[in-house]
């Protein structure tokens, strides 16, 4: 410290503090929303200050100051036991043979609100969906739309229905499964609320069943153009985002049981509206794999906030499944990417 200039006193300084944010972020995957209400919302700046700290990195580098660059690198390499390295610059893995191929996207309804300027969104939708011809293909913020057509043999859409003495109530669950194999059993994992947020479809292929899981978690309830993300005040901001976090604990807590109990394989995939840093994505993994982990490439951008690459969506799959091929795709149709697996069952 002595050698160093004063403005690089306060660099430093500024360093140390975000190596600290850095760890404590790192901390936080482990730790359940509900017990400290305030770790998921620290694990939402992971990437940001993952980039920090390549950013000090680089600069004590060029500046040849070898002694402050070594707490960055440490840093750095201590996250690489904790998380998955956020770009990937090829994939592991290479193979010629046909599988089945997995498609989750979340349609945002279509733009029924005009959220993009433009009014044939839902027609593209599905005429992007026919020219990739996914066997499997999984909707999330799915609405019912005379403008959207996909021609499968199989087609899934829950609704909940509520009895009262007066009147019946059906609650569109916004999640459809399409499929181009048989659907032998289906149904919602249930939660206390009218939205359900997990469905499920048993599919056969060559008498082989594999049990498909669509997901969509609670929402953060973020708009990305908007000041304090859509809310009044920070203060609401971080409200919102408590609450957003402990309902995805019990849904994923749910979810976790209902696959205990099946007996075949598993795909899990949809929209978790949480990054992959999070406690969230830690335990909705679980042991099963991650198909961009395993054979995609770049940074696997499905959601945008403010230029930021975000990867919210997931395709997870039984350790037994093997992985051919990931896909990230970059139509702008909603304010999500759709992704692609490909894999042998």
């Amino acid at each position: 410290m002595k050698n160093l200039s004063a403005v690089n006193k306060v660099i430093f300084f500024i360093n140390n503090i975000i190596a600290l944010l850095f760890l404590l972020s790192s901390l936080a995957s482990y730790i359940k929303p509900s017990t400290i209400s305030v770790a998921p919302i620290l694990s939402l700046a992971t990437p940001i200050l993952l980039f920090l700290n390549i950013i000090f990195l680089v600069y004590w580098i060029v500046f040849g100051l070898k002694k402050q660059f070594v707490l960055s690198l440490v840093v750095l390499l201590i996250s690489l036991f904790v998380f998955s390295t956020p770009y990937k610059f090829k994939s592991n893995i290479s193979s010629s043979e046909n599988g089945i191929c997995i498609m989750s996207y979340n349609v945002r309804k279509f733009n029924i609100y005009n959220w993009i300027d433009d009014i044939n969104i839902d027609s593209k939708i599905s005429t992007f969906i026919s020219k990739v011809d996914p066997d499997i293909v999984l909707l999330q913020e799915y609405k019912e739309n005379k403008n959207f057509k996909l021609i499968y043999p199989n087609f899934y859409h829950h609704k909940n229905i509520e009895i009262y003495p007066k009147r019946t109530i059906t609650y569109p669950s916004g999640l459809a499964i399409f499929s181009k194999y048989p659907i032998v059993n289906k149904g919602s994992v249930e939660h206390k609320t009218p939205y359900t947020s997990i469905v499920f479809a048993d599919i056969v292929k060559n008498n082989d069943t594999i049990r498909v899981y669509n997901f969509h978690l609670e929402s953060l309830g973020v708009v990305p153009d908007k000041d304090y993300f859509g809310h009044k005040d920070s203060e609401k901001l971080f409200k919102r985002l408590k609450k957003s976090f402990k309902v995805q604990e019990i849904e994923i807590d749910i979810l976790r049981n209902h696959i205990k109990a099946c007996n075949y394989r598993v795909i899990l995939a949809g929209d978790m509206n949480n990054i992959a840093y999070s406690w969230a994505y830690k335990n909705l993994k679980s042991n099963l794999q991650d198909t961009f982990l395993k054979a995609g490439k770049g940074f696997g951008k499905t959601f945008s906030l403010k230029g930021f690459p975000l990867r919210i969506d997931h395709i997870f799959v039984d350790k037994s499944i093997k992985i051919i091929d990931h896909k990230n795709y970059k139509n702008r149709y909603s304010d999500h990417y759709p992704i692609t697996a490909t894999v042998l069952f």
